[in-house]
């Protein structure tokens, strides 16, 4: 007796449109990462086809896993049935150790330099090729000035990022600088960056203009016992403000978190 192939359900193949080739279908927690990574600063709040245009996601699928992630507290829903991150994402991301012990070692030295200074202060975390801003500190009305808390730029765009490269391992460095080359003309060359990197070891505080110029950003690491970074520290201070008495401030209150993170045993 022939046997009988069951139907496929109709997610097993995902489409974003008609013609176009069929994509092998994600695991359930593939498409809730597509779903949560389709929300950044700029959208905040998506209609149902907007999610799932940006999502990469079959309308219906979308229509469905919505309905469920808004049920258990993921997603949420406004009076005009648009769609937001929910309290529940907000809530499991504040449990992340690898945030939450250098936040809370590190912010009340944030808020220490913040109140001397009046200056914006972040604190980011390496995230593989990447930087978190998991803290930041700014002046009321500081508007769209970069970086916002969640933000994640490449490592090698901002101050927070080049201050954790510079101390990352050799092999990590000599991926992320080959990557880099690779990348194109639009980023600085693997020797420029390497020349960089240098001076970050050898100064203790990395200073970087890519994203916030005409501002420049002051970073510098907060290390662990074996030297690797657990997360950096920057000021962004104005243009043509002396780098070097920032670089020392910087530089110092990184150290201070440091000292704490490792009585704490963090590191």
């Amino acid at each position: 007796m022939t046997a009988i192939t069951p139907a496929a359900d109709v997610d097993d193949v995902e489409t974003a449109a008609e013609g176009d080739v069929p994509r092998p279908r994600r695991s359930s927690l593939g498409r809730v990462h597509q779903l949560l990574s389709a929300f950044d600063y700029e959208h905040t709040t998506l209609t149902l086809s907007q999610l799932s245009r940006r999502a990469g996601l079959p309308l219906s699928t979308t229509h469905r896993m919505v309905a469920e992630m808004v049920e258990l507290g993921m997603l949420e829903r406004d009076r005009d049935n648009d769609i937001s991150i929910g309290i529940a994402v907000w809530r499991f991301g504040l449990l992340t150790p690898k945030t939450y012990g250098v936040q809370r070692v590190a912010l009340p030295f944030m808020q220490d330099l913040y109140a001397t200074t009046g200056l914006p202060i972040h604190l980011g975390i390496q995230q593989r090729e990447e930087v978190t801003v998991v803290e930041s500190l700014r002046p009321r009305g500081g508007g769209a000035e970069r970086p916002r808390i969640g933000q994640r730029d490449p490592l090698h765009e901002v101050a927070v990022g080049t201050a954790i490269l510079a101390f990352t391992t050799p092999a990590f460095q000599e991926h992320y600088l080959h990557g880099l080359d690779q990348r194109g003309s639009t980023n600085p060359t693997s020797a420029a960056l390497r020349r960089e990197l240098a001076r970050i070891r050898a100064e203790g505080y990395a200073v970087n203009t890519r994203r916030t110029a005409p501002r420049i950003s002051i970073g510098a690491p907060v290390l662990d016992r074996r030297g690797r970074p657990l997360g950096a520290l920057s000021i962004i201070v104005p243009a043509g403000t002396a780098e070097t008495p920032y670089g020392h401030v910087i530089r110092n209150t990184a150290r201070a978190v440091q000292r704490t993170a490792w009585e704490q045993g963090l590191g």
